[in-house]
């Protein structure tokens, strides 16, 4: 079996095994554990030869992985090859063999480095399966055996979490050894129980991800590759792309397999990544400055939104964060990584200072809620078009006011505007010229899409009588003849003789043949024929 594939097969199994093993600890109640008392010792200098390695080597590749070339620029790497530099993952995974047997998988939004040999990992979130032997933070982290770790760093959480197996980290010059179902914060070096509520390791990378904007209030802008616009509904928000709000602004963004973000007045927050997951979706977010209200439903996947001062990780909530630390739940549960995996549960809110106090609802909070219960409106569409050939394309249709409705016929995507929940077409600039057309209308809100179709027949050509026969005998007027139309099946036809008016119809399929007889006020009344069409198209004969 080749190398490469081997690799993959053993990958497969280890996430596998995350998977199982995740679900495991989820539910797992792990004791605290005292203090550890760390013996001072010279830092970790020797390793197994199982931990060993000559260099990290990259074996797989998934979405946006990249590796600084000797020129000092970054490029796309997806065959494997020794790391020699540095390695960066967008939005993807991507795995490196570590010694013999140990590896190192890389999640979106995380950069490591070669550095005496070894991985240095120096930034975003990382899942090691032992034996192996790396930087993490600028501490030296061994695992002699089997196992599994964790490890997280962003501005606000460096830690090492073990979930199987033992390790030995060196820090502040002392050998710390650190079990499974324990944590330690690199920075403090406080070790504390570990339970996992945010296995993303576990679900197989399946794809970029969306976020979309779906709803947007007062001024918005989007910046992305450093240019900044107006963000409207429909924009997609890749890895690297933030969006601000203005006074009184709003704006909601939907994500992958479901669930959205409310973006509050005067707040700016960053796409760090999205990825399609064999569990739904993994989504990373910062937020800059400002409020962002979430929800999150179960069974979608991992989602998790940093700030500057705390990082929350949910699998199924409605929760409110502020760039300064609050975090208020409405419904389920946030676990805050970067502080000891603190839990804040519903009807509970952590204050920026960190201790957690009962919910007090504010009227943001109030604001949103109500935002929330609008949103859940199911949306609706009816279109009013006639079922008959037109000479002009006119409609009406009628949805919730906020929803966004669109027109697409032969080629041309026109919005509609609307008054209460009822939109209208009155003319096109452009008329269509004479022709069958397919009608599509659509109606967008909050990620909900409902479409209508219809044909219509576009006719300006009036009905066309020929082989007329008019005799008058006495008071009774007797036609004939044949009438033909280029759109309908049948067309009016009407006699006028002084006051008095009378109508009939006329299948112009087959023959389009007819005989009428009409009575006259007099044997020398001047009487009119007139023929008209579905469209109103009209011809008109005096009669003799």
């Amino acid at each position: 079996m080749p190398a490469s594939r081997s690799f993959k097969t053993q990958l497969l199994c280890s996430l596998v095994a995350g998977v199982c093993l995740g679900t495991q600890l989820g539910g797992l109640a792990v004791a605290q554990t005292a203090p550890v008392r760390a013996t001072p010792v010279s830092p970790i200098s020797a390793v197994t030869p199982s931990t060993r390695q000559t260099a990290p080597a990259l074996q797989m590749a998934q979405g946006r992985v990249e590796v600084l070339g000797a020129d000092g620029t970054w490029a796309a790497q997806t065959a494997p090859t020794e790391i020699t530099t540095r390695l960066r993952v967008g939005t993807g995974r991507a795995a490196l063999q570590s010694g013999r047997l140990g590896q190192v998988v890389v999640g979106s939004g995380s950069e490591l480095r070669r550095y005496l040999e070894e991985a240095d990992l120096l930034s975003g979130k990382f899942f090691l399966r032992g034996p192996v032997a790396v930087h993490v933070g600028g501490q030296h982290v061994v695992m002699d055996g089997g196992g599994q770790l964790r490890a997280d760093l962003s501005d606000n959480q460096k830690r090492v979490a073990v979930i199987a197996g033992q390790v030995r980290i060196a820090l502040r010059g002392q050998t710390v050894d650190v079990t499974a179902g324990q944590q330690i914060a690199l920075d403090t070096g406080r070790i504390s129980a570990f339970t996992e509520t945010d296995p993303w390791y576990a679900s197989q990378f399946r794809g970029m991800g969306t976020a979309t904007v779906e709803a947007t209030r007062g001024p918005v802008n989007l910046v992305a590759r450093g240019v900044s616009r107006v963000a409207v509904i429909g924009d997609d928000l890749q890895s690297g792309a933030a969006i601000n709000t203005g006074a009184n602004a709003w704006a909601e963004i939907g994500f992958t397999g479901g669930g959205y973000l409310r973006l509050n007045a005067q707040s700016e927050l960053s796409v760090q990544s999205i990825e399609r997951t064999a569990q739904g979706r993994e989504v990373l977010l910062r937020l800059e400055r400002g409020t962002a209200w979430n929800v999150v439903e179960k069974g979608q996947g991992g989602y998790r939104i940093d700030t500057p001062v705390v990082s929350t990780a949910v699998r199924g909530t409605v929760f409110r964060v502020d760039a300064a630390g609050l975090v208020k739940v409405f419904d389920g549960a946030v676990a805050l990584p970067g502080s000891a995996d603190q839990v804040v549960s519903q009807g509970q809110q952590r204050q920026p200072g960190g201790q957690t106090v009962a919910l007090e609802p504010d009227e943001l909070d109030r604001l949103n809620l109500a935002q929330d219960a609008a949103r859940a409106q199911p949306l609706t569409l009816t279109l009013d078009l006639p079922n008959r050939s037109l000479q002009d394309l006119v409609l009406a249709a009628r949805s919730l006011p906020d929803a966004r409705v669109v027109l697409t016929v032969a080629g041309q995507t026109i919005p509609l505007t609307g008054n209460d929940g009822l939109f209208r077409l009155e003319r096109l600039k452009d008329s269509l010229p004479e022709g069958e057309y397919k009608v599509e209308l659509s109606a967008q809100r909050y990620g909900q899409v409902l479409t209508r179709t219809q044909t219509i027949t576009v006719d300006r050509t009036p009905p066309v009588l020929s082989d007329l026969k008019v005799q008058r005998l006495g008071r009774v007027l007797t036609l004939s003849g044949a009438v033909t139309d280029a759109g309908d099946p049948r067309v009016g036809l009407s006699v006028t003789v002084g006051e008095k008016t009378y109508t009939r119809t006329v299948k112009t399929r087959g023959s389009g043949r007819f005989v009428w007889i009409v009575p006259l006020g007099g044997p020398a009344a001047a009487a009119t024929l007139t023929l008209r069409d579905q469209a109103d198209n009209r011809s008109h004969v005096q009669l003799p």
